[in-house]
């Protein structure tokens, strides 16, 4: 085959390509190729656009954004509530599935409120109760409402609420208090109230800062079923404030009177 044959294939080439539609697509395609790369450069957290969009964001947040979500201790109640469903699942397929379940179950009725009423947690409380009450003969729950004696330099006070079932001694099957008093710190359940103001009916509210449910600080290996659980989880977790509108002598199970 002659050099002049390959040559004049070679332009009978060239001229059937440049006569297809081909170089436009190929034209097309790298258009379309450098707009995207422009386009993903600008919208890219250090491009123009992603700077702007960020600092647009960012003037819209609140400033006490941090407060709102507080997101290590969502995170420490999600974890737990996985960690816990995880470990009684007992079929490895169903896992994620019952674990997503426990805490819908958990969450589903539950927006977190503004403020928790004291009195509300522990008549939930006490009903929850009641039936192991009618059992042991018990008259009453044992709660302890203290403010702490040293207010430290902040000049915040402090209020610790104690509260367990039983009246006394854990087990005692008699109506009647026991000889041995129980100090408040070892009541199964405490919450404990960084004051920071007082309402209309004058009973001060604040955040819940330590919280301690059946013997275990809240967040670990707690099962969030009852409702008075899930209105300290609400408290802890959730940011709501406690008002604390009760006495702590206004509670009993009502089982003889």
């Amino acid at each position: 085959m002659s050099e002049q044959t390959l040559q004049s294939m070679l332009m009978d080439g060239v001229t059937r390509f440049t006569e297809s539609a081909k170089p436009a697509e190929i034209i097309d395609k790298h258009v379309e190729s450098m707009f995207t790369d422009i386009i993903k450069d600008n919208f890219r957290s250090y491009g123009e656009m992603g700077k702007l969009v960020s600092e647009a964001i960012k003037n819209a947040l609140p400033s006490n954004v941090s407060n709102l979500f507080e997101l290590t201790r969502y995170n420490d109640l999600i974890a737990t509530a996985l960690k816990t469903q995880w470990e009684t699942s007992g079929v490895t397929g169903e896992m994620l599935r019952r674990s997503q379940a426990a805490i819908d179950e958990a969450l589903k009725d539950d927006i977190v409120p503004a403020f928790v009423s004291l009195r509300e947690l522990l008549e939930q409380f006490i009903e929850e109760h009641k039936e192991s009450a009618a059992e042991n003969q018990w008259e009453q729950p044992r709660v302890s409402i203290r403010e702490d004696d040293s207010i430290g330099i902040s000049g915040i006070k402090h209020v610790h609420i104690c509260f367990d079932p039983s009246p006394e001694e854990r087990g005692s099957s008699s109506r009647y208090a026991s000889d041995r008093k129980r100090s408040e710190w070892e009541l199964a359940n405490r919450i404990s109230v960084s004051v920071s103001g007082e309402n209309d009916l004058g009973h001060d509210f604040g955040e819940v800062y330590s919280a301690k449910l059946e013997g275990k600080p809240i967040g670990r290996n707690f099962m969030i079923y009852k409702r008075w659980e899930k209105l300290t989880a609400a408290l802890y977790f959730g940011g709501a404030q406690l008002v604390i509108d009760c006495d702590e002598h206004d509670f009993s199970y009502g089982l003889y009177d």
